[in-house]
């Protein structure tokens, strides 16, 4: 049984809710409690992300709480907000982990509590951490294959390849590596001659590439697995005056590198839909809990989209809700 759930038999039970056989309370006017954690307040992927999860909460009155740890990479401090959550005994919890094995143990607690989980845009492991209702995500090794296809054809096979990771262990920038490399592996025009870590940060990726321009000045082509990290190393190829000679892709279609690409300086991004990922989370998460729904498919894929100067219409952006310059 839930914990916080179990009534004393011996209690007297106000006009508010019955009780079951079991002892359980229950109203048809209790607002269900689901928590989000994801992996950072403040990076524009996550807030897109919010729009689309408090988009469901609102149209299937979820009281829904949004927290992170206090940055992208504070694995201690998310596992224990996953713990504070829990303390607070959720309907749902609904996770976005810093990578694939460190929440496991609290995935198994939330199991134990009988509070369903929702694994959502970064993968668990499969395998001895707990059960989860569902991923939520985009096909991260497609993701990246998309986006190195298209470099492919843009730069007809031929060109010198920087490549900026996020953080290591993170199935999202795993998977990404490896659609990248499986796809430049397999042409051998497009010679890659650095792949380091950004960890998902614009400072990060600017001073990343600024090193790796120092040993490669004949460097063609960034790609980034984030567009925080592309915004970065635009900065770093403009500070070195290579505007002309490298062109920058990144992931994410975040309304900074949108205003970027048409600028002309940024290439391309993806558009992985990251509000349709936080949408799908919390309804998700409510037909199982409110509905009793158990038929959900181990993964509900979101689909991802190679963006352009030409994609970034006037009806695009009134689509996502942003205004540029």
């Amino acid at each position: 049984m839930k914990k916080g759930m179990i009534l004393a038999m011996i209690m007297i039970i106000a006009a508010t809710g019955i009780v079951t056989a079991a002892g359980q309370k229950e109203s048809a006017t209790d607002e269900k409690t689901f928590s989000f954690i994801v992996k950072d307040m403040t990076n524009p992927y996550f807030l897109r992300m919010k729009e689309g999860a408090v988009k469901a909460a609102e149209e299937f009155d979820i009281d829904l709480s949004w927290t992170a740890a206090q940055f992208n990479g504070d694995i201690e401090g998310q596992i224990a907000l996953v713990e504070a959550q829990l303390a607070r005994d959720p309907d749902a919890l609904i996770l976005v982990p810093m990578n694939a094995s460190a929440l496991c143990p609290k995935v198994k607690e939330a199991n134990s509590l009988e509070v369903p989980v929702i694994n959502t845009d970064t993968r668990l492991e499969t395998s001895g951490c707990g059960d989860a209702v569902t991923f939520v995500g985009l096909d991260e090794k497609e993701t990246g294959i998309l986006l190195a296809s298209f470099v492919v054809d843009y730069f007809d096979g031929n060109a010198t390849i920087a490549i900026l990771e996020g953080f290591r262990g993170s199935s999202t920038a795993e998977e990404r590596l490896v659609g990248f490399n499986e796809v430049f592996a397999s042409e051998p025009g497009m010679v890659v001659v650095a792949t380091q870590t950004a960890e998902w940060d614009r400072e990060k990726g600017m001073n990343v590439t600024a090193d790796i321009l120092q040993n490669n000045p004949d460097l063609t082509l960034v790609v980034a697995s984030n567009d925080e990290m592309a915004l970065g190393a635009i900065q770093a190829v403009k500070s070195a005056g290579k505007m002309d000679q490298i062109q920058v892709v990144g992931i994410d279609a975040v309304p900074a590198a949108l205003q970027s690409i048409k600028n002309g300086e940024m290439l391309a991004t993806i558009d992985g839909n990251t509000d349709l990922m936080g949408y799908e989370s919390v309804k998700t998460a409510y037909e199982y809990v409110v509905n009793g729904k158990r038929d959900i498919p181990t993964w509900i894929k979101v689909p991802a989209t190679v963006i352009l100067s030409d994609d970034i219409t006037d009806q695009y952006l009134r689509s996502r809700g942003i205004e540029l310059d």
